[in-house]
This record gives C-alpha cells, sequence and structure tokens, in this order.
C-alpha cells in the first residue's frame, strides 16, 4: 500500500489541530480566593478537576500551611429530561458536566470572572512584593459587606447559564469558610459566545455537585502510604434523617480517618510523624496533627422552585457518597446510556442513608459499626460493601426543577473547615508522639481537659458543626456580621544591620493598638507564630532587633487591634476585640539580618564552601529559602559588584549590591534564572568606593 505523504500530512495537521483545540477549550482561569484561614482557587468552569490547579490545593487549611489542601477533585453536573438540542436531535437524558477528573469533554464554558476586594494592601520584604498566591484584583469596592468576592460565570451544553459568587471573611470567627452562591438560568446559550442558540423550557433539571476530600494534603502522604487522593477519607451526612445529632440543618462533611498501612502510630488527626520527600520536610517531624479538623459543606438555601424563591427543606433531594473510582464518574454528552445511568443513579438517587440497620450513626460508621470512632481500626475504603481505591467523594444533587427561558435557581452553601487550633495540634501531637508504646491509649492534658489523642482530634466535628451555624447565621443576616478592623494598606518589611525595620501605612477606623508576629522556619507554614510586640495605635514602625540570628530568615504579619466588639450577629462573640486579617499582611519572603559592611576585601568570605546539596540542612541557611539553596558572601562592601564566573571564564551571574550591609546572599541560578551545575566557580568583588577587586573561588555540589 502506497503512502500519501500529502494526504498523511493533512490528516496529521488537522488531528493535531483538534487535539490542540480539545485541550484549549478544557482549560480554564482560575481566581484565588485568599482571604482567611481557608484559601482556595475557583474556575471560570464552574468546578475545579482533578490536580487541577496542580497539588490539590482546593480548600486549603490551614491557609498556608505546608501542602494544605483538603480537595482533590470537584464537580459539576446538569441534568435534564427530554431534551432537545440545537440540530433538533432528541436526548431522554442529557448532561453537562465538569469535572470530576481533567479528562474526558467538558461541556461547560467560561465567560467571564472576576475579583473585587474591599482592600487590597501592599505587603513588600527587601524591596519585593511578597504573596503565597498571586491575586490580581480586578476592582476594589469599599462598600463590600464581605471581604472579597469571586464572581464567575459560565453557559453550559443544556443551555443553563452559571452565574457564581462566592464570599469571603477575615473576621476570624467566621474566615474558616466562604459562602458559595449559584446561580442557574436558563438562557438557551449553551457555548461561549452571546448567540442564543435554545429557546425551550427545560423538564427534569437537577443541579449535581461532586467533592472528593482528601483531609490535608501533607498528612496524608505521611500517613496513608502515599495516598493523599481521599483513599482513607472518612464521609457523614446530616439531614439525611439518619441519627443527625439533633442538629436542624443540612450538611456533609468529612476528615482523615484510619490508615492501614500506617502501623508506626495511629493515623487519625495525620501526625507528622517521620521525613517524606515530598511532604514533610525535618523540621516538621514533631508529631503535629496536621489534620486534626474536618471539611465540609453545609446547604443554606435551595429555591423551591423557578417561581418560588423561598428555601426547601428537602433539597438537597440527592445526599450521599459514591465511589471517587466509579466508572461512570466521565462526561459523554452523547452516550444516551451513560446519561441514563448518572441521571438516575446520581443525580437522583435520594438520600438512601446506611444499608445495614446495624449501624449507630449514617456513611461514616459503616466502617466503625461500634459508633466509637475515636478507636477507629478499619479501613475506610472498604466502605459500603465494596473497596474503592480512590476514597469515596460526596454527591448532592438539587432538583427536579422545571425551568422555562429566563427562569433561575439558586443555591447556597458554606464550604470550609474546623479543628483543633494550630497550638493544639503542634502541643497534642508532640504529647503523642512522646507517648511510647501504650500512645495510643495515653491521656493528653490540654487546657484544662485530659483526652487521648484521637479523643482530641475527634472535637473537631464540634468545631466545624460551630463554624456551619455561624455560616448560616451570617448568611441570614446579610453577610452584615460586625466588621474587624481595616488592615494596614501597605507593610513593608526590611533587613538591616542588627535589626529587621517594619513600617506600615493606616488611614482605617480608630484601633486599640498594633500586634506583630513573627517565626523563623526553614519552610513557610501557618503554625508557630509567637506575639512580640503589642504597640500603640499611633505606632506606624517598629524595629525587631530581639533575639535575631544571622543566616535565619524570618516571617511577619501585623494586625490592627479593635475595640471590645458588642455585636453579636452571625453569632460572633460578644466581649472580645476583633482584628483585621492576618494574612493580608502575611509575609512569605524571609527577611533577616545583615552585617556591617567588611572592613577590608581580605575579609570577604564564601559561606558554605564548598557547598554540597547532599549536606546536613542545619550547615545552610534556616528560613531563607524552601531548597535551602544559597550561597552567602560575608564582610563584603557595603556598596560593592558580585560578578560570578565558570572556571573557563564564562560569566554566570552578576550582583549589585547597594544596601550598606556586610552580606548578600545568591540562590545559585544565572541572569536567566537557571540553576547551575556542579563545579567550580569563581567570584570577582569589585569595592564601587575604590574600585579595588578581590577574587574568591568556591566549588558547588549539586
Amino acid at each position: 500500500m502506497r503512502l500519501n505523504l500529502k494526504k498523511f500530512s493533512t490528516l496529521f495537521l488537522t488531528l493535531f489541530l483538534l487535539i490542540c483545540l480539545g485541550e484549549a477549550q478544557a482549560q480554564f482561569e482560575f481566581k484565588w480566593m485568599t482571604v482567611g484561614s481557608m484559601w482556595s482557587p475557583y474556575s471560570e468552569g464552574g468546578a475545579t478537576r482533578e490536580q487541577e490547579p496542580f497539588d490539590n490545593a482546593p480548600v486549603s487549611y490551614l491557609a498556608i500551611d505546608h501542602r494544605p489542601g483538603n480537595t482533590r477533585a470537584n464537580a459539576l453536573w446538569v441534568g435534564v429530561r427530554n431534551f432537545t438540542d440545537e440540530k433538533g436531535r432528541v436526548f431522554p437524558y442529557k448532561l453537562a458536566g465538569i469535572g470530576p477528573r481533567s479528562g474526558g469533554e467538558v461541556q461547560f464554558f467560561g465567560v467571564s470572572s472576576e475579583v473585587v476586594a474591599k482592600y487590597d494592601p501592599k505587603v513588600e520584604v527587601d524591596g519585593a512584593q511578597s504573596f503565597r498566591q498571586f491575586v490580581f484584583i480586578d476592582k476594589v469596592d469599599p462598600t463590600l459587606v464581605e471581604d472579597r468576592m469571586i464572581r464567575i460565570t459560565a453557559n453550559s451544553r443544556v443551555g443553563i447559564t452559571l452565574e457564581q459568587k462566592v464570599h469571603a471573611f477575615s473576621q476570624e470567627y467566621h474566615d474558616s469558610y466562604h459562602l458559595i452562591e449559584y446561580k442557574f438560568t436558563n438562557t438557551g446559550n449553551i457555548d461561549r459566545d452571546a448567540e442564543i442558540e435554545l429557546t425551550r423550557p427545560l423538564e427534569g433539571v437537577y443541579f449535581y455537585l461532586i467533592t472528593r476530600y482528601a483531609t490535608h494534603d501533607a498528612a496524608s502522604w505521611v500517613t496513608g502510604n502515599g495516598a493523599p487522593w481521599g483513599k482513607f477519607t472518612m464521609n457523614d451526612v446530616i439531614g439525611d434523617g439518619f441519627n443527625d445529632y439533633g442538629l436542624s440543618f443540612r450538611a456533609q462533611y468529612a476528615w482523615g480517618g484510619h490508615s492501614v498501612f500506617q502501623t508506626d502510630f495511629q493515623a487519625l488527626g495525620g501526625p507528622m510523624w517521620a521525613e517524606h520527600w515530598t511532604s514533610a520536610p525535618v523540621p516538621d517531624v514533631t508529631g503535629r496533627l496536621a489534620s486534626a479538623h474536618m471539611v465540609g459543606r453545609v446547604y443554606i438555601h435551595a429555591d423551591k422552585s423557578a417561581t418560588d424563591k423561598t428555601d426547601d427543606p428537602a433539597q438537597p433531594s440527592t445526599m450521599g457518597v459514591k465511589g471517587s473510582d466509579d466508572p461512570d464518574l466521565v462526561t459523554d454528552e452523547f452516550n444516551n446510556g451513560l446519561m441514563q445511568r448518572q441521571y438516575e443513579n446520581f443525580l437522583q438517587q435520594g438520600r438512601p442513608g446506611p444499608n445495614n440497620p446495624k449501624l449507630v450513626r449514617s456513611h461514616a460508621y459503616e466502617v466503625e459499626p461500634s459508633g466509637e470512632f475515636d478507636k477507629a481500626s478499619k479501613d475506610p475504603a472498604q466502605a459500603f460493601g465494596r473497596y474503592d481505591e480512590g476514597g469515596w467523594a460526596m454527591g448532592e444533587g438539587f432538583g427536579p426543577y422545571t425551568m422555562n427561558i429566563g427562569q433561575s435557581v439558586t443555591l447556597v452553601v458554606g464550604e470550609g473547615a474546623a479543628g483543633l487550633s494550630s497550638k493544639a495540634k503542634l502541643d497534642i501531637g508532640r504529647a503523642y508522639k512522646a507517648g511510647g508504646a501504650n500512645k495510643d491509649n495515653i491521656l493528653i492534658p490540654y487546657n484544662n481537659k485530659s483526652m487521648t489523642k484521637n479523643q482530641w482530634v475527634m472535637t473537631a466535628r464540634d468545631s466545624i458543626f460551630q463554624m456551619f451555624d455561624r455560616a448560616i447565621a451570617n448568611w441570614k443576616s446579610g453577610m452584615k456580621i460586625p466588621a474587624p478592623p481595616p488592615p494596614p494598606s501597605k507593610f513593608t518589611v526590611t533587613s538591616g544591620v542588627g535589626k529587621i525595620t517594619l513600617a506600615w501605612e493606616y488611614s482605617g477606623a480608630a484601633i486599640s493598638g498594633w500586634e506583630i508576629y513573627r517565626k523563623a522556619k526553614q519552610y513557610q507554614d501557618d503554625y508557630d507564630y509567637q506575639l512580640i510586640a503589642s504597640l500603640p495605635a499611633a505606632a506606624r514602625s517598629y524595629d525587631d532587633s530581639n533575639n535575631l540570628e544571622r543566616g535565619v530568615g524570618y516571617f511577619y504579619y501585623i494586625q490592627a487591634v479593635g475595640n471590645v466588639n458588642t455585636d453579636a450577629t452571625g453569632k460572633t462573640p460578644t466581649g472580645v476585640r476583633l482584628k483585621s486579617g492576618r494574612y493580608y499582611t502575611q509575609t512569605y519572603l524571609p527577611a533577616s539580618l545583615k552585617r556591617a559592611p567588611g572592613a577590608s576585601l581580605a575579609r570577604v568570605r564564601i559561606v558554605p564552601n564548598p557547598y554540597n546539596l547532599a549536606a546536613s540542612e542545619d550547615i545552610r541557611f534556616p528560613g531563607r529559602n524552601n531548597l535551602g539553596n544559597q550561597l552567602a558572601f560575608y564582610d563584603i562592601p557595603g556598596q560593592c559588584t558580585i560578578k560570578i564566573y565558570t572556571q573557563l571564564g564564562e560569566l554566570v551571574h552578576t550582583i549589585d549590591h547597594t544596601n550598606g550591609s556586610g552580606d548578600e546572599f545568591w540562590d545559585q541560578s544565572t541572569a536567566s534564572k537557571q540553576v547551575v551545575s556542579s563545579g567550580v566557580y569563581v567570584a570577582v568583588i569589585e569595592d564601587k568606593s575604590n574600585g579595588q577587586k578581590t577574587i574568591k573561588k568556591f566549588v558547588i555540589v549539586r
């Protein structure tokens, strides 16, 4: 058979373009919500699919902990019955979906997304903008009742348009959840452009959301034998009518359960027990209970119908879990059999509750018939009569609705996390690790109580129930909870000789004072900050020189302290002083002490020399960055130029040192930000004041 190269080339190009277009269609812009102790990205497509964005970042709690993502994947499906598409094709069941996995077709199309902020403070460390997740603020609106809002619009292949609003708050009693509004409108628009393709009513409409929680990514690597995708996640339902703790709200929540692969310790609470190549650097092997919290969603409002906007307590009509590796968790808008199974077995499944009459609780205790989950000993992946390698994902289905053209249905949920405080996680975890052979049974005294580690972890259930109550009360108040003081409009941290200088600008309401917090660590995380200064309201700067060490990086945040709160709206405690949100001024670049300029070029030193990547981190520079890959030039002139060459004389990098100190750091990268290789290097240091030079050799072993 002869190959026609021209036809082959044309076919190849066509396939290539189709693949590229398909990939382009599947990409969505993400907007990060970085207000409060829970952060999360939101996709313009309406749901964050698995590994999108990378590293399981959704529902990051505590916000800047090390690898704190609590969600592996999300999905949003809209299903209808007796659907006729734009070409006149009739489908008994039709689904438009995005997620839970990144592969497959996508039937949602992002139209617009924006971030609106009440405040947009600037944070700088040594002249560089400091941030963990970069957020571009599209609009500043000082009249917002919330601190920040994300607005997203997306069309779907069934002609329903999603308008999503996400509201976040910095007030510390309401900062660990987001209020999420979903407004679904039958617009008839089936793609990204403005043209309207459909003009028909829709019947049997369900809105189905899937959330695959995986409690704390870093902890699940340490405790779960490399299974941070939710394999050991426990899920529970409130509002399905099966022993709902006497609560009136509807919710689903999850926590990290027992890991059958972990035999060194009991995994509940996610003790950071030993170093892990991806998730647990050496300093974080204290036993800290990284996942001693619970994560979940409370259902605050669902329209009774497209014409009745009162809340329907029967919604979501479907509540429960599905195996994350279920073969029907895919999208194919032309597979009638698949869409019928999804509609019947997912969207309109109902609230089946436990299928074992001996169970004392709902779905959560299908692996713990005793109901005493603090004595957990069974494998959550074995729940519901079968094994699921991917664990269990929550499903919630709202419907069925009938929607004429132009009609809408609105849903409101609160999503977040709550549990033990950062300090309690650290203190109780340390005591647990030090417990010896009977550590699972020892009583750990803390806050005038004494319980086992597992009992302490399970108090997170009370915390998340309190969070759900506050979220509901906040929404019902019109989101008019008492506002904390505004943050500084600018916060700068400057490394100096013998001190680190903090300065800030503020023009907000009257306050009672300022609090400054600091920590010194080798990598950034959310625990172990210490209060180092309480200052009067008029203060605008502070020189930190207390117990600082050279070569160590320091991180800071500052909070404005308000007057005593007397407003209980949203179940906010009274008699306390509200503070400005700490994450507004959190620094993510290290500041460090600098030396006085060197007395002579003869005293210039390069440390460590040789630099060996395999050497102990103790001889590097803790706190300066995550990689520990910095070299220091010590006792240099206050104004000098450092040129770094290979042994062959090729210029690698030039450093213009102008801050007047006697030290400078280099991250072993070239001018084009490429990491240098192993070898012998030459540094030429020139004093700008007199033109004198010195030459120093050093070795890098990578």
